[in-house]
């Protein structure tokens, strides 16, 4: 009876001591995968990165081609191998119009650079989410670093640099929620009343809204704002250089009663076509 009591005893401090061991070996595991979060992120996207890219820069080409394959089930086995066939190929032209498109982008933005004094990377689109945060192909080992502008080559912005791992970067755009950018509102985006000089430039800032969207706020209420003004960077918050285009107002929302006006804007930058983006790397702030 004596055995059979030891026995039990015994074996419920077994079964503690191995739930100790489990939480001790749980609790390590957490603390190694929060040290080392950035790398092993660093080599997912470095694995990841020819995938994303080939759907990001082949999407749109083979979109009604993949969706004519899945109709096609019913094709005998030398369609579906012709099919195959095609598919590849337009994968292929997709990557080489991509290159051409690259060069082209580089040159372009190589002469805007010159032009204004800045030194810039050319980093390829990988991936878009939900929190309007972009990916790219370039990261420290590249001189990049946080809260650098992110341009197209015509001087589009789309944001900054975010977050930097070795090999890859996030970059928020403009249209995140958490962005806020000073901005100058001129009018010669559109042909001024009567004849008359266009209006001095006029301050306001533009904020995120999500879903690729912004809006103009911080306007004063006496200024005099139009549909088709064009905004564009002030400098005064000192991340982003001046002159970069961000957009364009739609419709002036006014109220009297409130000391600043707002304004629906459209922005400047087209994700669908940002196969290739540049990061300025030497803006003085």
């Amino acid at each position: 009876m004596k055995s059979i009591k030891n026995f039990s005893v015994n074996k419920k401090r077994n079964n503690w001591l191995k739930i100790l061991i489990g939480a001790v070996v749980f609790l390590f595991l957490i603390f190694v995968i929060n040290i080392f979060t950035s790398p092993i992120k660093n080599i997912f996207y470095t694995l990841s990165y020819p995938v994303q890219k080939t759907f990001w820069s082949a999407g749109g080409s083979s979109s009604s081609f993949l969706g004519s394959l899945l109709n096609a089930g019913s094709l005998a086995k030398e369609n579906e191998k012709l099919n195959q066939e095609n598919q590849k190929l337009l994968v292929q032209i997709a990557s080489l119009q991509s290159i051409e498109q690259a060069n082209q982008a580089q040159t372009n933005a190589s002469i805007s650079c010159q032009n204004s004094g800045f030194k810039s990377v050319m980093a390829g689109v990988i991936g878009l989410d939900s929190k309007d945060i972009l990916s790219i192909n370039k990261g420290s080992a590249n001189g990049i670093s946080q809260d650098m502008p992110v341009v197209d080559q015509n001087n589009v912005l789309f944001g900054k640099v975010f977050k930097v791992y070795k090999n890859f970067s996030e970059v928020m755009l403009i249209s995140n929620k958490s962005s806020v950018i000073n901005v100058k509102i001129s009018s010669y985006g559109r042909s001024p009343e009567g004849g008359q000089p266009p209006a001095p430039e006029i301050d306001g800032v533009v904020k995120g809204s999500g879903g690729l969207g912004a809006y103009l706020d911080s306007v004063q209420i006496q200024d005099n704002i139009n549909q088709g003004d064009v905004l564009t960077t002030s400098s005064l918050d000192g991340i982003f250089p001046k002159d970069l285009l961000v957009g364009k107002i739609n419709k002036v929302e006014k109220n009297d009663q409130k000391p600043f006006q707002q304004a629906q804007i459209s922005l400047s930058f087209n994700i669908k076509t940002a196969d290739n983006l540049f990061v300025i790397t030497n803006y003085k702030r």
